[in-house]
């Protein structure tokens, strides 16, 4: 479970960005990551969450082209290539990853704590193909 903790991390005065894009997927395409970099830089974000990722075990997270000052972390769709989440998170952040079980299917999402402001922060991908409003809800219950 990942843990970043950088010695020169961010105050608790240090205003938190963050933002949310469905990239429906093509993250091995050097123009989706390059309008990604664009973005964060645009917005100075410090975490970008990311739906629709139509990432699989066959893609390795290190062959993306992401900026090298943030972390990537995934939760791909089980057994498909459609689907599933991301969220790109600056190093000068202290996070920790919450590993959350559920008995709900098809349903990726990432949870973090970011340690200098408090707050939790989850990115998710629910298809309304795959997985119902009510069993929804009860995942975020």
């Amino acid at each position: 479970m990942p843990n970043h903790d950088p010695s020169t991390h961010s105050t608790p005065t240090h205003r938190l960005t963050i933002g949310h894009c469905n990239i429906q997927g093509g993250l091995i395409s050097l123009g989706k990551t390059n309008e990604l970099k664009q973005l964060i830089n645009k917005y100075d974000l410090d975490i970008l969450s990311l739906n629709e990722t139509n990432l699989n075990k066959s893609i390795d997270s290190c062959t993306l082209n992401f900026p090298s000052s943030y972390d990537f972390l995934r939760k791909d769709r089980t057994g498909s290539s459609r689907g599933g989440c991301g969220m790109l998170i600056s190093k000068k952040c202290a996070y920790n990853e919450i590993n959350m079980t559920t008995s709900i299917k098809n349903v990726e999402a990432i949870w973090i704590k970011v340690k200098t402001h408090n707050i939790y922060v989850c990115g998710f991908y629910r298809s309304n193909s795959y997985c119902s409003v009510d069993d929804f809800i009860d995942y975020m219950n």
